[in-house]
């Protein structure tokens, strides 16, 4: 079934939502010389329609009118993610921080409180974070890293070389954008190459996203990453999708297209 229109996918996510019928895909990060080592799995949001068909987050976060769903949805993925850890003791994941949550004063607080709450499991958790923020908000989240990463959460510094202005906040690992693997791209290699330089002057760990080819694995490590992500080593699977009761949704995002400003009080009840 093909979603039509833009209402149609954020719709979608809604009722998805609501019957607890999200979850996520896992893709391992791989390390570029030993595909067999992997520093952790990034968590790919779902939402699953009632005729089984399964969407990506991306379906329906790109769209302005959907920041609100998607406020609530990513922080469901992150409390999913906890239940992961907690289930699977040997495992690490990754999961992304979204701009609108980094922008907001009130969402920081409650991302904040979520992860000190959860700080049993901050050392099996990256948090990945845009490249960068508006100049209004980057001390906002500039502090919500720096408390995150106090508590032993690592940071990832996500999309790298797409960004204007980074975040100055310590980070563990960069993860260069997909862009940068395309080999098509006129002078990709040495692209690749700078970037890749560039990352490595702060961080140990410089993983390559978008990795789909021999050629962009062969690149990748000519390059200099220590890791890489795609399709090549790791196709995403479909873990068991987590159930959320309507009820108890209803009680904790009322209602999810209200904004934020909700979110807030219902985290804290």
């Amino acid at each position: 079934m093909k979603l039509e229109t833009r209402d149609d996918a954020i719709a979608g996510a809604v009722r998805a939502m609501q019957r607890g019928r999200i979850g996520f895909s896992l893709q391992q990060i791989n390390a570029v010389n030993d595909s067999s080592d992997v520093l952790y799995s990034e968590c790919l949001g779902r939402f699953v329609e009632p005729d089984g068909t399964v969407r990506t987050r991306g379906e329906f976060s790109a769209f302005p009118e959907a920041s609100g769903v998607d406020l609530a949805f990513g922080l469901d993925l992150l409390e999913l993610a906890f239940e992961w850890l907690a289930c699977h003791p040997s495992d690490a994941l990754g999961c992304d921080i979204s701009s609108e949550i980094l922008g907001d004063e009130r969402m920081c607080r409650v991302l904040y409180d979520f992860l000190s709450r959860h700080a049993a499991l901050a050392t099996r958790l990256v948090l990945e974070v845009p490249e960068s923020s508006s100049l209004r908000t980057r001390s906002i989240a500039t502090d919500l890293l720096r408390s995150a990463r106090a508590i032993g959460y690592r940071i990832a510094t996500d999309k790298f070389g797409t960004g204007n202005s980074p975040l100055s906040v310590p980070a563990d690992l960069v993860k260069i954008d997909a862009c940068f693997a395309e080999r098509h791209r006129s002078g990709a290699a040495l692209k690749l190459r700078d970037i890749v330089a560039l990352a490595s002057c702060t961080v140990p760990t410089v993983v390559v996203e978008g990795i789909e080819t021999y050629d962009q694995l062969e690149a990748a490590r000519i390059a200099g990453a220590t890791h890489v992500q795609g399709f090549l080593l790791s196709e995403p699977t479909l873990p068991p999708i987590y159930s959320r009761s309507a009820k108890a949704f209803k009680r904790r995002h009322r209602p999810v297209s209200s904004g934020p400003h909700l979110l807030e009080r219902s985290w804290h009840q």
